[in-house]
C-alpha cells in the first residue's frame, strides 16, 4: 500500500500591489486596481490622489468611469509618472 504524503497548513501570499511603490515607474492597472479598493473603503477622491501620488483627473476618472471625461488615462497617468522621477526632464 503507498504512504501518502500530507501537508499540515497551506498559506497563499497575495501578490503585492506596486502601485504603493513610488520608487519605479508603476503600472495603471495596479494603480487603478487601488483607487477602486480604496474608494470602496469609503476613501474621498482627493485624499486617493494624495495618498497614490496621482493626478486628481485620473483618479476621478477611474472612480466615475465617465463618457464624458475623454483624456487617454494610460498615456497621462505614463507622463505624469515620468515626471513624479524624474522632475527635471
Amino acid at each position: 500500500m503507498p504512504i501518502k504524503k500530507t501537508v499540515d497548513a497551506v498559506s497563499v501570499e497575495e501578490p503585492k500591489s506596486t502601485a504603493l511603490d513610488f520608487s519605479v515607474v508603476r503600472q495603471w492597472s495596479d494603480v487603478a486596481a487601488e483607487i477602486q479598493k480604496l474608494r470602496q473603503a469609503g476613501v474621498s477622491v482627493p485624499e486617493i490622489a494624495d495618498q497614490l501620488q496621482v493626478n486628481y483627473v485620473l483618479v476621478n476618472q477611474c472612480v466615475l468611469q465617465s463618457y464624458k471625461m475623454l483624456i487617454d488615462s494610460v498615456q497621462v497617468f505614463k507622463r505624469q509618472e515620468e515626471k513624479r522621477l524624474n522632475p527635471e526632464g
